[in-house]
């Protein structure tokens, strides 16, 4: 039986989060996620449901179960599977943090988008 790998959409026309997803593609050694570049014609973005323009708002994940998630949800989702990155992940789970995270993530994704 294959298993199922945690889907990650990104946007690949963007050269600062393609740099980062580049670094998190090269050491998933356990090959945990599957890498989806929203510019590709890949089958799960014709059957995710959600708009592509949407979609390159923020990072977003579909767990195994289907399961979509994005921004600091979707960065926490893939942080703990990397050894450096999975403390910043536990302190996402504290409501203080994710309190100053959400805005802080979501104002960087404004300015992101400016330029892309």
């Amino acid at each position: 039986m294959i298993k199922k790998k945690i889907k990650v959409y990104y946007d690949g026309s963007c050269r600062i989060c393609t740099k980062e997803i580049n670094f998190y593609h090269k050491n998933d050694k356990n090959e945990k996620f599957d890498w989806i570049d929203l510019n590709s014609q890949n089958e799960s973005l014709r059957n995710l449901g959600i708009k592509r323009d949407d979609l390159k708002k923020s990072l977003h994940i579909e767990m195994e179960d289907g399961k979509i998630l994005k921004g600091i949800n979707a960065f926490s989702i893939i942080w703990r599977e990397f050894k450096y990155f999975k403390y910043l992940s536990f302190f996402l789970d504290y409501k203080i943090i994710k309190i100053i995270a959400r805005p802080t993530y979501n104002l960087l994704v404004k300015i992101k988008n400016l330029f892309s």
